[in-house]
């Protein structure tokens, strides 16, 4: 079978008047002036998130701008679909899934094992452990028996981006197992998928600078051109390698190809991959492994993964301004864009990923979220920065207050109990999200105008305090009947609103702390 994915029309989309095609990786700028492509349409989510990565690799890989003017001429005035097809005819012969040379994404000798189902690339798919238990009760065994090509590319590609740990020698991903990646979108002016690959690609030299520039082989860019290496470090690759990291060792099966329909995409195909082979001992990417698109943790030298409990603006901090108490700094590419954003642009941040059980190969859930990205003048930003940092911190202390308070109510002995509270947070963070950002953008207005943002910030601690309330009201009176106590749930109710209102919220918030002075019954706030 002949497919090589520059010159295959693979990846699905859809285009601006809403009707799905499926197009090469060069015509992402296809009839961009009468019926651009605006969006991914993969039949899966994670696909999705995998195929954004495809792209903007691809063209950081062969098409990366050499300065600032040249990415903000590109951005207005997309290139041509011959430019990329040129550029990309560059890597071509990295991209054969088929053939008897190297294939994308697959082991470069031949695997002496037993060939497996091909729902293996599958994710979400239940592992061995979970059918021998039988314990796959939501997402059954077997659902997946066929793969087209395409669908079967952007599997492969997907293992391997989010490749969560697998066992002994299965190794995970260049960013650990469920990477959260973070990319700029556009608004109506640059919301062609053009935008989102280029609004997420940097210039040359700060790209090449990221690794050890002298790796210059194709196979230090493109692991698959060689035979596996245990281990690497960043100063044994190419900077295109974070795109192209292959820390699986996989070969698809093209021996056996059947006409059916994909189990996935449930379209006719003639050539239905139904099997593959993996075995142990892949690539182990040493940290630190700096990935352009992932949040940093400076304290661990790993990427941020995705947590239980999806993405919100409680990860704002990390994601779009500097932690210095959580240790986490933005991916390079927020870095990048801050200093390339012209303040008049209104842009949104895109974060999606699949969050595992810690070392296991189980999936919980896929995550993903888009946040407004508000940019503020360089002349406030410091300071504009410093108070929201204080306003999520005080967010998350209260949040936390109220599942503590909840829990109290609840139990009698609520230190002994181990259950799941991660309800409340969710409730509490889903529900401030949309005042949050409205409070961003008065905050960012009172600063611009060189006022004090005091009335900003005591604003967001009475919705916070309402929100917590409102919360605890709901729940505080669900707990067990046999523990249940009306006279510990007022107390828990009386304590959480004192902590609230307490001095350590108030010092999170900067707002003045009400202190008692010598005089008695006498009061002095303090700033």
């Amino acid at each position: 079978m002949k497919f090589n994915l520059i010159d295959e029309k693979w990846i699905p989309v859809k285009r601006k008047d809403g009707m799905p095609d499926k197009i090469k990786p060069w015509e992402v700028t296809d009839g961009f002036d009468d019926n651009p492509v605006v969006a991914l349409n993969a039949p899966r989510p994670d696909f999705n998130g995998a195929l954004i990565q495809f792209l903007i690799g691809l063209v950081q890989t062969t098409f990366a701008p050499a300065n600032k003017v040249e990415w903000k001429q590109k951005l207005k005035a997309p290139p041509s679909t011959d430019q990329l097809n040129t550029a990309f005819m560059t890597v071509h012969d990295a991209f054969e899934l088929d053939g008897d040379g190297p294939r994308f994404m697959q082991d470069f000798n031949k695997l002496e094992t037993q060939t497996g189902t091909i729902d293996r690339l599958l994710i979400d798919t239940p592992g061995e452990k979970t059918c021998k238990d039988n314990t796959d009760h939501f997402i059954k065994r077997n659902a997946v028996r066929t793969l087209c090509p395409s669908c079967c590319a952007m599997a492969l590609f997907t293992l391997h981006t989010n490749s969560p740990a697998g066992g002994r020698g299965y190794m995970t991903s260049l960013r650990g197992g469920g990477p959260l990646t973070t990319l700029i979108l556009g608004d109506e002016r640059f919301d062609s998928l053009w935008h989102s690959i280029w609004l997420n690609v940097l210039e040359t030299g700060t790209f090449l600078g990221m690794c050890n520039v002298n790796k210059n082989k194709p196979a230090d860019a493109f692991s698959w051109l060689a035979a596996t290496k245990l281990k690497v470090t960043e100063q044994d690759i190419h900077p295109a390698q974070y795109f192209w990291a292959m820390p699986r060792r996989i070969k698809l099966d093209f021996d056996n190809l059947i006409s059916d329909k994909c189990d996935v995409c449930n379209q006719e195909s003639a050539n239905v991959i139904t099997s593959c082979r993996e075995v142990p001992n892949g690539t182990k990417y040493q940290e630190p492994m700096k990935h352009p698109l992932s949040a940093f943790n400076t304290s661990t030298k790993k990427a941020v993964l995705t947590q239980q409990g999806g993405v919100s603006y409680r990860h704002w901090l990390g994601f779009v301004i500097n932690d210095s108490e959580g240790n986490k700094e933005p991916a390079r590419i927020v870095h990048e864009f801050i200093e390339r954003q012209e303040t008049d642009w209104q842009f949104r941040l895109w974060a999606f990923g699949y969050d595992f059980v810690p070392g296991q190969n189980k999936a919980r859930c896929w995550y993903e979220a888009k946040m407004p990205f508000i940019q503020v003048e360089s002349s406030i930003r410091g300071d504009y920065e410093q108070v929201v940092a204080g306003l999520i911190r005080g967010a998350s202390e209260i949040a936390g207050n109220a599942r503590s308070a909840i829990k109290k109510a609840w139990f009698r002995r609520p230190g002994d109990v181990k259950g799941n509270m991660s309800f409340v947070d969710s409730t509490f963070w889903h529900s401030t999200e949309a005042t949050f950002y409205e409070t961003l953008n008065s905050l960012k207005a009172v600063l611009e105008a060189g006022g004090d943002s005091l009335s900003t910030r005591s604003s967001w601690h009475r919705v916070l305090c309402d929100e917590a309330l409102r919360i605890f009201d709901i729940h505080a009176w669900n707990g067990p009947i046999e523990d249940a106590d009306p006279k510990r749930v007022v107390i828990a109710r009386k304590d959480m609103q004192s902590y609230n209102n307490g001095k350590k919220i108030k010092q999170l918030l900067g707002l003045p702390v009400v202190r008692k002075t010598a005089a008695k019954g006498k009061k002095k706030a303090t700033p």
